[in-house]
């Protein structure tokens, strides 16, 4: 398709600019009457380009220039022969401006027998707007147009002037070309060897090293202990002390109070609640800002193990569960000074290249439309002018945001989805949708690339219903080390992104999702049908009339944990991992064995439950029975009754007995399988022979 055919150029009206636009025209360059104004094109970096023919009287031509504006004019002015298109040589005055602050530029044309020019300059002129139309028909075909409204202040009229509009990447600024300068130059004297300056002293001053920006400073006595599930199998089923309760004298006595005997699990989680709050507003200061962030685990001299390091990954790993971007945070070890402990939040200093990445943002496409028809735009006033009508490959779709600043997390956008059929990039603007002759909606569009997909909301009808949830679990992918029962992992973090998608249309849609993947994230499971919408994904489902269809997005980022593998939570992530083909053997072969030892004590205690079970509802029967039997002995004839209760109470008395030597007996078996299990558990090594004792 033919350019000319693709842009149809046409003014739609114009309109005065108002008083403070009119009052000042700074920007016009004033020519003698006998030339001719034949191009303008407006830029949106704040520049507009001129090309106009003049005639060449006594070998000059005369234009009046601004002050403020002779460098611009000066740094982009061309003359070329009109008749051949050479370029000529000028000269020019240097002058000052005149009292009414223009400056009058008579170009000398040296060339003998040229008798027209055409001028070519550059100067400041107010950028051009977008404004854009769809138009949707009964078949959801796409007809797409353009409007560009272009601001008129140079201070002349376009007469006849081909209009044109431009966007590129190409950059704008001053440079001083008008002024005189003058080099100074230092005068030697060769007879005078000592009468002569010395150099410039000054104060010194010593190479430092970058300012360095601490965020936060947490001590280990702050931060919880790393290992997961901080209570050890002692603590997670420790005995339970009663509390004697107090009752009215008469009726069933009420069950005793009872209480963790170790308040180390009590201590260890209000601790890691005060430490996740803390966590949680360092996040959201760290999401404010840009960069890279080390958090230094500072280890003494003193410190057995890894203890700041693995404190230091809690951090992050807590860091990352809020929101910050997994490749932002790293962990570093290092020495710490006396009476340093803990982990030190850090800035990492930005590279200068990276202060102002160049690559980040929208990309800036270039763009050139320019009018066939020359058209004529009053002095202070504005035109709309069409620069696109054609019909484009696209339809009606949905599109659920609920990450945009105006984003809705309840209902999907209906939207415009459309290929942009020009090989420019249509800039950024407005944009109203119209459908079976009506208004449906507007919106507002990013840059489009040439043929590029875009999607545009522009209503919000409820029709397609969306209920989102999310969860996140951990999964072993490689073990590092292990030593007394404690081991140290890398996981694989997923998070999970559920959406149920439900349709209230009567007919078929498609529904597109935005999910944007933070840096340091990578997707495990999506729908298999995506695009890119900026640095987000775009998915797509198909949604049949009336149905609700979940979709799963799933990501996974690295993280390094330490495991206590006396606590319940680890072993639920050890039985995980054992499931998987690639499980290290040094490790599944005797955590096997360990395993079932582990389900032993769980039935042991599940036995003792049940037990303490029965003993409970014995005791409520035996109260009662008491109450009974001293209401029946101030009853007469109550003989054979009273015989069967006291029969009775016996009988819970001796199941009472019976559960408590149960109960010991159980207790003693647990403790049995404790020890096996614990010794064990303390006896594991990555190493390529196993302890015997590991398996007994």
């Amino acid at each position: 398709m033919k350019l000319r055919n693709l842009f149809t150029w046409a003014v739609l009206g114009t309109a005065s600019l108002g008083a403070s636009a009119c009052g000042s025209y700074s920007s016009h360059v004033q020519a003698p009457d006998s030339s001719a104004l034949g191009r303008v094109v407006v830029y949106r970096n704040g520049i507009a380009y001129y090309e106009r023919k003049a005639r060449v009287e006594d070998g000059r031509v005369t234009l009046t220039v601004p002050n403020d504006k002779v460098d611009d004019f000066l740094k982009s002015l061309t003359i070329e022969d009109a008749e051949t298109r050479k370029p000529l040589p000028i000269s020019y005055p240097t002058a000052g401006a005149n009292n009414d602050g223009k400056v009058d530029m008579s170009i000398q044309v040296n060339e003998p027998g040229v008798e027209e020019v055409i001028l070519t300059y550059i100067t400041e002129s107010p950028a051009w707007k977008p404004s854009y139309r769809v138009v949707v028909d009964d078949k959801d075909k796409v007809k797409l147009q353009g409007w560009a409204v272009v601001d008129n202040t140079s201070g002349e009229t376009w007469k006849k002037v081909k209009v044109g509009v431009g966007s590129s990447s190409a950059l704008s600024f001053r440079f001083d070309l008008r002024s005189v300068k003058n080099v100074w130059r230092e005068t030697l004297e060769a007879t005078e060897r000592f009468a002569v300056a010395p150099p410039t002293g000054g104060a010194t001053h010593k190479e430092g090293k970058p300012r360095e920006v601490v965020l936060a400073s947490m001590t280990n006595d702050f931060l919880p202990s790393p290992v997961n599930g901080t209570v050890d199998l002692e603590d997670d089923h420790a005995p339970m002390v009663e509390v004697a309760a107090t009752g009215t004298g008469r009726g069933p006595m009420p069950a005793p109070a009872k209480r963790p005997a170790n308040d180390r699990a009590r201590v260890e989680k209000v601790k890691e609640e005060q430490a996740k709050k803390q966590v949680k507003d360092l996040a959201q200061r760290m999401n404010a800002t840009d960069g890279d962030i080390v958090l230094e685990a500072l280890a003494g001299a003193s410190e057995v193990g890894n203890t700041s390091e693995d404190k230091a990954h809690w951090l992050r790993n807590e860091l990352i569960r809020e929101g910050v971007a997994p490749a932002r945070v790293k962990v570093e070890r290092r020495d710490a000074k006396p009476g340093e402990d803990g982990v030190r939040i850090v800035q990492a200093d930005l590279p200068k290249a990276e202060a102002a990445d160049p690559n980040s943002g929208d990309p800036v496409g270039e763009s050139h439309f320019q009018s066939m028809t020359p058209i004529t735009v009053e002095r202070g006033t504005s035109a709309m002018i069409a620069v696109l009508d054609d019909g484009a490959e696209g339809d009606v779709v949905y599109l659920y945001d609920a990450e945009s600043a105006r984003g809705n997390a309840r209902f999907a956008f209906k939207s415009v989805r459309f290929v942009n059929p020009t090989a420019y990039t249509l800039e950024t603007g407005p944009m109203t949708v119209y459908g079976e002759g009506r208004f449906i909606g507007e919106g507002l569009t990013e840059p489009i690339p040439p043929h590029a997909t875009a999607v545009i909301p522009f209503a919000l009808d409820r029709q397609v219903v969306v209920e989102k949830e999310g969860d996140e679990r951990d999964r072993i992918s490689k073990l590092v080390t292990i030593q007394r029962g404690v081991l140290r992992t890398e996981v694989q973090h997923e998070r999970t992104t559920r959406l149920k998608l439900t349709s209230l249309l009567r007919e078929d849609t498609r529904v597109f999702l935005r999910h944007s993947v933070r840096k340091g994230w990578s997707l495990v499971k999506s729908p298999t049908v995506h695009e890119r919408m900026g640095e987000a994904h775009l998915f797509e489902v198909d949604l049949k009339a009336g149905e609700t269809a979940t979709v799963e997005i799933v990501e996974s980022t690295p993280l390094v944990r330490t495991l206590d593998l006396r606590s319940p939570d680890s072993i639920d992530l050890v039985k995980v991992y054992l499931q998987a083909k690639d499980a290290d053997a040094r490790f599944a072969e005797p955590m096997k064995k360990l395993l079932a030892i582990h389900a032993e004590m769980a039935d042991i205690r599940q036995g003792i439950e049940l037990e303490r079970a029965k003993m409970d509802e014995y005791r409520v029967r035996m109260t009662e029975l008491q109450d009974q039997v001293l209401t029946l002995k101030s009853v007469p004839n109550a003989g054979s009754l009273m015989t069967h209760l006291q029969a009775k109470l016996k009988e819970m008395s001796e199941g009472v007995q019976k559960g408590t030597i149960q109960v010991v007996n159980l207790e003693q078996k647990l403790m049995l399988a404790r020890i096996r299990f614990q010794d064990g558990v303390s006896e594991l090594r990555l190493d390529r022979e196993q302890t015997a004792a590991t398996t007994k």
